[in-house]
């Protein structure tokens, strides 16, 4: 599909969604399109549920695109939607092609990626979960891994760990593509795969089943990956006085929803789950919201060392993006924390 389709569809989901009653005005209202219905994205399903948009006098309307970031950076490249919200890899990616995105909040500082392992898998290695860290890691030699997409994020997060688990990411691992979390849970339930790689509350869904142990928390047991944008808002540049005090309405809503979710984590995992994964057990949903928590207690804010680190992992994982990065160089271009800060224009 081309970009030009792929922000065809987006508009069209947009526009769908946006027909309900009592709209605001067309300047109060923000549209977003989410790459991926999940959790990470905790200030959006947060800001929603506890109605924090309305009280900043603007009406967020958010929609998941089919197509992932590359369908949510398409259509906000085609002027459908005001902000999408996206990996931070993803900008940079489309900024290497000439795309004019700027990063303009931080709605995950940090890499949310659990490893999760069978315990048949401990049990034949001998290693606990209490164990040193590389030691854990190091269960992983012969281990197939379970992923959604042979090369995608979940892939290189697994050859990492594997790397740094004093292994070969290249020999000493399998990596098996198998599906979307639900076939992955099962997968492992079936031993099928001695481990995957996920975003919460899939970890904590494996323990209740006694499918899996968490053996690992990316953004938990390593520093570097505990401060990074992660998952960003991405808006389309030159960006104009109108958008921007937009924006800084925007950021407002969605610090005030992380401020009550860091304070009151039960109640606010509780509104989520309500309006949003009635599906999902309110425990699971409050365990994800638990352990993501402190990645959104920065209010979007960005700095130098965050994106440093950033740009870090990605080289350590392998990523090309096709052009060198600059984290200081970058800011108030690639990334800015104008609207966190409440500067509505230049």
């Amino acid at each position: 599909m081309s970009l030009k389709q792929m922000a065809r569809t987006a508009a069209l989901g947009a526009a769908l969604f946006l027909l309900t009653p009592a709209l605001a005005s067309a300047q109060d209202t923000v549209r977003i399109a989410q790459g991926v219905s999940a959790l990470s994205f905790l200030p959006l399903w947060a800001a929603r549920a506890l109605n924090s948009f309305t009280s900043q006098g603007v009406t967020g309307s958010v929609v998941v695109v089919p197509g992932g970031d590359a369908a949510a950076l398409a259509a906000l490249d085609a002027g459908d939607i005001d902000l999408a919200a996206v990996g931070s890899e993803s900008v940079l990616r489309a900024d290497a092609k000439g795309q004019s995105f700027e990063m303009v909040y931080s709605l995950m500082s940090k890499v949310t990626l659990q490893l999760v392992v069978s315990p048949a898998l401990l049990k034949r290695t001998g290693v606990k979960i209490t164990d040193p860290l590389e030691k854990r890691l190091s269960a992983l030699k012969g281990a197939t891994i379970g992923v959604s997409a042979v090369g995608g994020t979940q892939d290189t997060a697994a050859r990492w760990l594997a790397k740094k688990g004093g292994l070969n990411p290249k020999t000493d691992i399998k990596v098996a593509q198998i599906g979307n979390p639900v076939t992955l849970q099962a997968a492992l339930e079936n031993k099928q795969i001695d481990a995957f790689i996920l975003s919460p509350p899939e970890g904590f869904l494996a323990e209740k089943a006694g499918t899996g142990k968490v053996i690992a928390s990316l953004g938990d047991d390593f520093p570097g990956l505990s401060h990074q944008p992660y998952l960003v808002l991405a808006a389309k540049k030159p960006i104009d006085s109108k958008k921007a005090a937009l924006f800084v309405k925007t950021m407002q809503a969605l610090q005030a929803a992380s401020q009550q979710l860091v304070k009151q984590p039960d109640a606010t995992a509780q509104a989520i789950q309500k309006q949003f994964f009635s599906k999902a057990t309110p425990e699971a949903v409050a365990a994800a919201v638990k352990a993501m928590g402190n990645g959104v207690a920065d209010g979007g804010k960005m700095d130098e060392a965050g994106f440093t680190n950033m740009l870090t992992f990605a080289k350590d994982v392998g990523t090309n993006f096709g052009k060198d990065f600059d984290a200081k160089t970058a800011e108030n271009d690639i990334w800015t924390n104008r609207f966190v800060n409440g500067e509505k224009a230049k």
